[in-house]
């Protein structure tokens, strides 16, 4: 999610940045699986959703934009103690304390699939994973399967990226790998891993959100109001479409 934005201004770093009038702190994730964010080969962000999206947004709403690339286990904690802006591809179901941040209007909707190999029996429902190891993101939160996770009824097995879980279930190192179908999807259209196929989680589609730093409440305000004026104007949509595959493959 990109826009035309000083480049030069971009901060990449972990320390914490100070707020300051006229600039947005923005949370990009590498743990964010492509499309989301892609990242070059020095580690720097370098495109996908989340940067088209958020340059959109400080460009609209005449902010300098700054990306911080946190682990997304600290994201949380960062809005809250005013250390960051905003983060966007999150869900109130997916955080600690939702309640206690500021949210924009839902985005889109995403739908979380389980990866499997094509020869293995379809997956319906959480009783057919009971036993299995699943591959999952790192600091990911998964409320379908959270309960089942800490009683070890399935076997959570996190890796830092999509890529790593498809090799290691491709060599039956995992009996199924949960992610997104936008990220499955992209994975397919860039690698077409052989041997694959997603079926869809039983629960509805996520709806997607940017949580908003809750100690800026003008700022808050002002991206929010944004955000909606991309929404209905199509803003949003067109980015998610740059990102979409021709062809899905499995």
């Amino acid at each position: 999610m990109r826009g035309l934005l000083l480049i030069s201004s971009l901060i990449l770093t972990s320390a914490p940045v100070v707020a300051d009038t006229g600039s947005l702190r923005a949370i990009v994730s590498s743990s964010n699986a492509p499309p989301y964010a892609l990242f070059d080969e020095s580690g720097d962000l370098a495109g996908g959703i989340s940067k088209d999206i958020l340059e959109a947004l400080a460009s609209r709403s005449t902010l300098t934009l700054n990306f911080l690339p946190l682990p997304r286990g600290r994201v949380e904690q960062w809005l809250l103690r005013d250390e960051a802006d905003i983060a966007c591809f999150l869900s109130p179901a997916w955080v600690e304390q939702p309640e206690l941040l500021a949210w924009s209007p839902s985005l889109f909707t995403t739908r979380q699939v389980i990866v499997r190999r094509s020869h293995s029996p379809s997956i319906t429902q959480l009783t057919d994973l009971l036993g299995k190891r699943v591959g999952t993101d790192r600091g990911f939160s998964y409320p379908e399967f959270d309960a089942v996770f800490s009683q070890r009824l399935i076997i959570r097995d996190d890796a830092i990226s999509l890529q790593s879980n498809l090799m290691r279930l491709q060599k039956q190192r995992l009996d199924a790998v949960l992610t997104v179908d936008r990220a499955y999807e992209y994975h397919q259209q860039q690698f077409n891993s052989e041997g694959l196929h997603a079926d869809p989680l039983w629960a509805a589609p996520d709806n997607v959100y940017c949580a908003i730093n809750p100690n800026q409440p003008e700022l808050a305000s002002r991206v929010q109001q944004t955000l909606q004026l991309m929404i209905d104007d199509g803003t949003i949509q067109r980015i998610l479409l740059r990102y979409q595959p021709a062809v899905r493959k499995e």
